[in-house]
């Protein structure tokens, strides 16, 4: 199982691991189970995954920043968001703007930046909306919409759609190309799947010493394989 596209920094085998062994004890669906187990890290990662602030990105957006070019030695200043409004609207061949309508594209400006807040966060939501159907029953991520959400979900999910496959393998890719070179998007990550691990091992703690009539010795060398996990 693969549930990330992003180039992680942490070991996934352990998962897997925990994994392959949840699915000999529990008995339930290879394909089914590795969907639902992929939706989940996906969500738990849009709630795991740290939200720049308001306040932050007002601080960062109203900082005063060189004009380039400039003909003065000590150069123009300007708030980064006045800059960037209107070199995109140079882009678009447009002319700069100043005075009460520049305040007016700033405000606006940060009000979107503001808006979009969480979307390294939001933008596993998509990957959770493509393998969502796929699980018994179905799972959707409407009622996990959050307020920070621009648009449609970003990112993309690649479910298992084989029917008894073996070897199920489930695919989550960020919406965002940059999301590698973002600490808190790994963080995010990583703690969905060390959620997962946990809630699949809390399982097998429980299970295994019900259902193996063993000797005491036999026992203890599999609680010992479990914690080895």
């Amino acid at each position: 199982m693969n549930a990330s596209g992003i180039n992680v920094d942490f070991d996934t085998q352990r998962f897997n691991r925990v994994l392959d062994a949840y699915l000999k004890y529990s008995g339930r669906s290879f394909t089914n189970e590795v969907n639902k187990r992929s939706f989940n890290i996906a969500l738990k990662a849009v709630g795991k995954t740290p939200k720049v602030t308001n306040q932050k990105i007002k601080r960062d957006m109203m900082r005063a920043a060189k004009i380039q070019p400039s003909n003065s030695k000590r150069g123009k200043r300007a708030p980064v968001a006045a800059i960037l409004t209107n070199y995109y609207r140079g882009k678009k061949g447009k002319k700069g703007m100043w005075g009460e309508p520049m305040k007016t594209a700033v405000a606006t400006a940060i009000a979107h930046r503001q808006k979009g807040r969480g979307f390294m966060a939001a933008a596993w939501l998509g990957t959770a909306s493509d393998i969502g159907p796929y699980i018994k029953p179905p799972r959707s991520v409407r009622g996990n919409r959050k307020k920070f959400q621009i648009g449609q979900p970003k990112g993309e999910g690649r479910p298992e759609r084989r029917v008894g496959a073996l070897k199920p393998f489930a695919r989550g890719v960020h919406g965002s190309k940059e999301s590698g070179n973002i600490p808190g998007a790994r963080q995010g990550l990583r703690m969905a799947f060390n959620m997962e691990t946990r809630d699949m091992l809390t399982y097998l703690r429980r299970k295994i010493p019900k259902d193996w009539h063993t000797t005491k010795k036999t026992n203890a060398v599999q609680s010992l394989a479990i914690r080895k996990l």
